[in-house]
């Protein structure tokens, strides 16, 4: 797949946090014009002047909180890169919650609702509102990030690892019903360990330390976020904790 990115135009959502803004750097220095959203304005701020002094496409920052955000925001947002940029052709999914970790019989209402919120309502959302400009591209791609840990239902991943099991689903849907027009492409993407909040809040005492950098998962999400290739769902993940950044296709 090409990984030349010039003259893409993508949202990452969860710009400002540790995947997001590994895969908003790696996705500018691969020629991509990137919209990043966040409810973190300096978190934007500061990755927005790092893309410019590293000499990638000047980047469009959109402050929106998901865990707030109604339909008609992101219609707004729809309607605002149609005007200003006229296409879109890639959406990441790098937003996350990963909420209070423990036993379920002990998790709260409002830590449900907003690990869902984030994790799966607003992704759901927000596809909704970008499916026909990406549609319209012919060559585009979404990426959800899901979790491997969570995915296979371990204890105490409470509502995040809920949320992130049901966030595979929806892809899996959206690629089944987006399959046969063949215009876009919808990935899971499964990071494998990586050094992140996260991480160190599921394992406070774990070798947090020995494991790779965000910033190494750059080329794998630049390269499901590339055009070429035939529009079909993919599921790509990292088999191992040292081969963080492969994405491999099955």
């Amino acid at each position: 797949m090409d990984q030349n990115l010039q003259a893409r135009h993508l949202l990452i959502s969860g710009a400002a946090g540790t995947l997001g803004r590994a895969a908003a750097l790696a996705c500018a220095a691969a020629g991509a014009t990137t919209i990043l959203l966040d409810k973190n304005l300096n978190g934007l701020e500061l990755l927005y002047d790092e893309i410019e002094a590293a000499g990638g496409p000047t980047p469009a920052l959109y402050p929106l909180d998901l865990a707030g955000a109604s339909e008609s925001d992101f219609a707004e947002l729809a309607a605002r890169i149609e005007r200003e940029l006229g296409a879109l052709h890639g959406l990441l999914h790098a937003a996350n919650e990963p909420g209070v970790l423990g036993p379920l019989i002990d998790l709260g209402g409002h830590e449900v609702e907003r690990a869902f919120r984030v994790n799966c309502g607003a992704p759901l959302q927000l596809t909704r509102a970008l499916l026909p400009l990406l549609t319209r591209t012919g060559d585009a791609s979404i990426v959800f990030v899901s979790d491997t840990a969570a995915r296979v239902a371990k204890a105490y991943w409470g509502a995040y690892g809920i949320s992130k099991i049901a966030l595979e689903g929806l892809a899996r849907i959206l690629s089944e019903e987006t399959a046969a027009a063949g215009r876009v492409r919808v990935h899971t993407f499964l990071p494998g360990p990586y050094r992140s909040p996260v991480h160190l809040r599921a394992f406070p005492g774990g070798a947090s330390k020995t494991l790779p950098e965000a910033a190494q998962l750059g080329p794998a999400l630049v390269a499901l976020l590339a055009g070429g290739g035939p529009a079909i769902a993919r599921e790509a993940t990292s088999p191992s904790t040292h081969q963080t950044g492969q994405a491999h296709v099955r």
